[in-house]
């Protein structure tokens, strides 16, 4: 197999995104083995840079699974470890071809997390990078880490508060999500403005404090609403009066999640006092309502622990309380449980638990909102079936113009329409759950040299839970969010919750990589994994053992482990994967994030892998046969031969990142990140076997270290209210070549739901061995129009590149040559989504 037609396959696993391939391919002065491999990565039909998104949920967290065609590496994401959002910063991998393509938007689909994750969008300002901003329903707290193979990523949101009897807290967007911000004052506001703001709108106007780098700030809001689309029309309103007005989300440091109480009995207004017991009954009592609460056993955990609260204080008394407001919650007794949270902030304001116990009834507040009909996305009945799910189109279009020696070459790079969707049933019981999901979709492509037309399904499963017991059981093509797994697998999970402090699950069946995969006839996997969370989400560890064969051989075979280190404002995550038959580290990885001080974030992402991941299939990079047993039986390789060759092939990345980010004032944030990444070379292989087929493979050379550096400076509100601004720089040094870009990027508010976001990035390249420069210039321009049902999204770019290189020196003068290349490439961009 040729390395060409080797990348192919491999590509034929894990396609990449069209776009990020094709724009620039073919530069005057690439090398061989580059243009065969861009030749490869023609072959691959087309497809989003985000294959999926699952969400596994859980009683007090979820688990999130996001696959990327390519391997990406992890840069940052703000915020940290809490809010109704995060934004990620990744870049692309080695294997993601053209690193100076920029990347088109998408809108990827949420599979089975509606009722938490949102929304999710990819965008991409400084070529070679990209974000993914994911959205939740409220404010949550999470922490991240990749998969051992690098082209995945893992979050979970912690403390979802899930709960498991026959009434569901409707998790939509929190009550104090939005507010109209009209002016700030380092004075006071006197009671007559608030009132007349308040009559001026026809709504409620309060006044909120916040410090800001040392300074107390008095801010005079309208408020809050719970939909973005009722902000923006106050907004609009109000800026007739209040020209300074602009959008607040989620941003309150007063606490205003606490509901009116007029009307409200206290709890503990009709409960009496017993007479006092040891203090070591007491502490059996409280474990036995923990265990009772453990296993789902709420009327039990009440009545134990009414007789704790019946108890003269002590010091295990705010527990019980928090515990007896969390047991009320779970037994579907929403009104009992908001008296007695709210019975534990009047006793215990201060308390431990404060701020734990105010989310949730942030939680409460939302569920006191008028329920969502079973048709609505991430919606959630209160039993019985529901469904929810999600449609989109997107068409794609590119031509490349190239003008070199005074030849014009005109190609269409791209030509598709792609549609996506994804459905979700289930039916909730007084016992179980069932779901059944299916995520699929189907790309035509118009251009006949880009790999034809392909169909793709991501998900397509039956689920089975049995919350007595804590048993879950699916079947089908499906994703996991741990376990070692690389991307989806035909077959089957089966997973015990024995309590919410460790859980055990096992899986097996065939690997499918990606939803482009057919179901695989010759490769098969088992894993088993355990979590153990002994301290409530502060510190929680993961271990597996994974073993998979390709055509009876072994192909890899490892252990794994990945602990989670959390608490607020402090977030670290340790991954090692070790192939106990190859006896090779795969990769290791650790990323922290923390908090300094009330503005500064900084973080830190040291990662060492093997690329591509250590499989024995590697073996067959750069031979002329197709599959493991032709090596044995075609070349007379020997299993120690093959497992030689896997190692040759492979090489090893070596990655740090670090980060920092702060706000400055309200309208401002800063970011920084410094990095550098090394990928080794690969050592020769000479012919093997006694069949003139096996091939010597040349020795790669290493990258060197390629260091890199970017500053963004992102401002809203500047120009006209909620727009917004980012300003960026990027330096990239690398052995053989030194880029710099610059970046503009907005967002402006048109007219009602549209939205408009001009772009502007240049680049300049200098080729540090033949002297040659490249430039660059990318302007783009995206609209889009939003409701609480659909996006649709519209973007334009047009890409202009001149490359000047010097060639050897003519004969007869001595002199160098410079050629010229000139490259424009026009793409467009469409797409649809709509949610029910």
């Amino acid at each position: 197999m040729t390395v060409g037609a080797k990348r192919a396959t491999l590509l034929e696993q894990a396609p990449l995104r069209r776009w990020a391939l094709t724009l620039l391919i073919g530069l005057v002065g690439a090398t061989a083995s580059t243009r065969a491999a861009a030749a490869g990565v023609l072959a691959v039909p087309l497809g989003p840079l985000v294959q999926f998104i699952d969400t596994q949920e859980r009683e007090d967290h979820a688990d999130i699974s996001i696959q990327f065609a390519c391997s990406v590496r992890y840069v940052t994401n703000t915020p940290v470890s809490h809010g109704s959002s995060t934004t990620i910063t990744l870049r692309l991998g080695p294997e993601c071809g053209n690193q100076f393509s920029s990347i088109p938007p998408e809108l990827p689909l949420v599979g089975g997390g509606g009722e938490l994750v949102t929304g999710a969008r990819v965008d991409s300002i400084v070529p070679g990078e990209f974000t993914l901003e994911l959205t939740w329903s409220r404010p949550l707290d999470f922490v991240m880490a990749p998969t051992a193979a690098g082209t995945g990523l893992r979050v979970r949101l912690l403390n979802t508060n899930r709960r498991k009897g026959n009434v569901f807290v409707a998790e939509s967007e929190p009550a104090t999500g939005y507010a109209v911000n009209l002016d700030s004052s380092q004075t006071q506001f006197t009671r007559e403005t608030v009132e007349a703001a308040a009559a001026s709108l026809q709504t409620q106007a309060y006044v909120s404090e916040t410090d800001i780098e040392g300074e107390h700030w008095y801010r005079l809001r309208v408020g809050p609403y719970n939909t973005h689309k009722e902000a923006e029309r106050v907004l609009q309103s109000a800026q007739a009066n209040y020209p300074r007005a602009w959008l607040a989300v989620n941003d309150e440091q007063t606490d205003l999640s606490v509901v009116d109480r007029a009307g409200v009995q206290s709890a503990a207004a009709n409960r009496p006092t017993d007479p006092p017991l040891p203090d070591a009954e007491r502490a059996q009592i409280l474990r036995d309502a923990r265990a009772a609460l453990d296993k789902h056993k709420y009327p039990e955990a009440v009545d134990l622990l009414n007789r704790l609260l019946r108890q003269p204080e002590f010091p295990a008394r705010a527990d019980a309380q928090e515990l007896l407001g969390l047991a009320r919650e779970r037994a579907g007794q929403l009104a009992q449980a908001k008296a007695e949270y709210e019975e534990y902030l009047h006793r215990y304001p201060d308390g431990a638990a404060a701020v734990r116990i105010r989310g949730r009834m942030r939680t409460l507040a939302a569920a006191s909102l008028n329920a969502r009909s079973t048709g609505e996305f991430g919606g959630r009945s209160n039993a019985g079936w529901s469904m929810a799910g999600s449609a989109a189109v997107t068409y794609q279009y590119g031509k490349d113009q190239v003008v070199s020696a005074g030849t014009t070459t005109t190609t269409n790079s791209v030509n598709a329409a792609l549609v996506y969707a994804d459905l979700l049933l289930r039916d909730r019981g007084e016992r179980y759950d069932f779901t059944a999901r299916v995520d699929a979709g189907y790309t035509h492509n118009l251009v006949t040299a880009g790999g034809g037309s392909q169909d793709r399904t991501t998900a397509a499963y039956a689920e089975l839970t049995d919350r007595n017991f804590g048993v879950t059981a699916r079947v089908g093509r499906q994703s996991l969010a741990s376990q070692g797994i690389v991307g989806l697998f035909d077959g089957l999970y089966v997973g015990y919750q024995r309590s919410s402090s460790w859980s055990v699950s096992a899986a097996a069946g065939l690997p499918a990589y990606t939803g482009y995969s057919p179901v695989s006839s010759h490769q098969r996997f088992g894993t088993v994994s355990a979590e153990f969370d002994p301290f409530h989400h502060a510190w929680i560890f993961d271990t597996y053992i994974f073993d998979e064969t390709n055509s009876g051989l072994t192909e890899r075979r490892s252990i794994g482990l990945q602990t989670r280190y959390f608490v607020p404002g402090r977030t670290v995550v340790a991954l090692v994967d070790y192939d106990i038959a190859f006896q090779q580290l795969n990769s290791v990885t650790l990323i922290g994030n923390a908090k300094f001080g009330q503005y500064w974030v900084l973080g830190f992402d040291a990662d060492h892998r093997r690329s591509p991941l250590l499989e024995l299939s590697n073996a067959l990079i750069g031979q002329s046969v197709q599959d493991l047993p032709a090596l044995e039986t075609t070349l007379h390789l020997t299993p120690s031969q093959i497992q030689q060759l896997a190692q040759d092939r492979t090489s090893t990345s070596n990655t740090i990142v670090v980060s920092a980010s702060r706000p400055f004032g309200e309208r401002w944030q800063f970011m920084f990140d410094l990095g550098g990444i090394q990928l080794s070379g690969t050592p020769a292989s000479p012919a093997l076997g006694n069949n003139p087929g096996s091939q010597a493979v040349a020795a790669t050379q290493s990258t060197g270290l390629d260091k890199n550096a970017s500053v963004q400076i992102a401002g809203s509100s500047l120009l006209q209210a909620s727009d917004l601004h980012i300003f960026s720089t990027r330096i990239d040094d690398s052995p053989t070549q030194r880029s710099t870009t610059l970046s503009w990027d907005a967002r402006f508010v048109v007219h009602g739901a549209w939205r408009l976001g001009p772009r502007l990035s240049v680049e300049r390249v200098n080729n540090k061995s033949d002297g040659g420069r490249q430039m660059l210039y990318l302007p783009q321009v995206r609209g889009d129009w939003t409701n609480r049902w659909s996006v649709f999204e519209i973007t334009a770019g047009y890409q202009v590149q001149n490359q000047q290189a010097l060639q050897q020196q003519q004969t007869l003068t001595g002199q160098p040559v410079t050629t010229s290349v000139d490259q424009r490439s026009l793409y467009l961009s469409a797409a649809y989504r709509v949610r029910f």
